[in-house]
């Protein structure tokens, strides 16, 4: 009896023993607890600048210039533009000229004359910047105007209203100002100049300001 009592007591002590074992090396995988060695992560913080609005891209300016005197002259050229993109602005506008010549300088003297003209039409613009103080443009205008147009049957000039297509290529330096701002100033080419042209000239130089 003592026998079966102390081979009881052996196998009791044993299975004990296993079970301490099993214990020690983390049980089975349905009781081993979660790690929580990871640290939660950090939700990124959205950002705070808002996308720009359409009417934050807008930009607002042109050209002006006037002169009294011998000779007057009234130059207004308002332009609106949209920034598709910080270096591409694309627009449009409308240009006024009023031109009122008493004395030119011809034959190396002054003349008197008598030439007054007005100028005006829309026109759209798209301005590129390769680089930050760069730019490159082209501008298309219709404008109406007084063309004086020499008669050999009269030796005199005639006057004849049209309209006349203008297209600019043009270039130069860009500045910024503000925030969308911009100033440039440069020089243009009028590729479809002719004896039509309300411009004295092919080639004209630029100086427009924008806000």
């Amino acid at each position: 009896m003592k026998n079966l009592l102390l081979l009881i007591f052996v196998a009791f002590s044993l299975s004990l023993s296993a079970q301490s074992e099993r214990f020690k090396k983390g049980g089975s995988k349905a009781d081993k607890p979660r790690e929580q060695s990871e640290e939660p992560k950090l939700k990124p913080q959205a950002s705070t600048e808002k996308p720009k609005s359409w009417t934050d891209k807008l930009i607002f300016g042109g050209g002006a210039g006037l002169s009294f005197g011998t000779n007057t002259n009234i130059f207004l050229a308002p332009q609106v533009g949209y920034q598709i993109k910080d270096n591409l602005v694309v627009g449009a506008g409308y240009m006024y000229n009023y031109a009122r010549w008493r004395s030119i300088w011809a034959n190396g003297s002054f003349q008197n004359t008598d030439f007054e003209n007005t100028v005006h039409g829309p026109n759209v613009f798209a301005n590129y910047s390769p680089l930050e103080s760069v730019f490159l443009g082209a501008q298309f205008e219709v404008l109406n105007h007084d063309a004086y147009l020499y008669n050999i049957n009269t030796f005199d000039f005639d006057v004849e209203n049209r309209w006349t297509n203008v297209l600019f290529v043009q270039g130069g330096f860009r500045q910024q100002v503000g925030k969308k701002g911009m100033m440039l100033l440069g020089i243009r080419y009028n590729l479809l100049h002719d004896q039509y042209s309300p411009y004295g000239a092919s080639w004209a130089p630029i100086f427009l300001v924008y806000f």
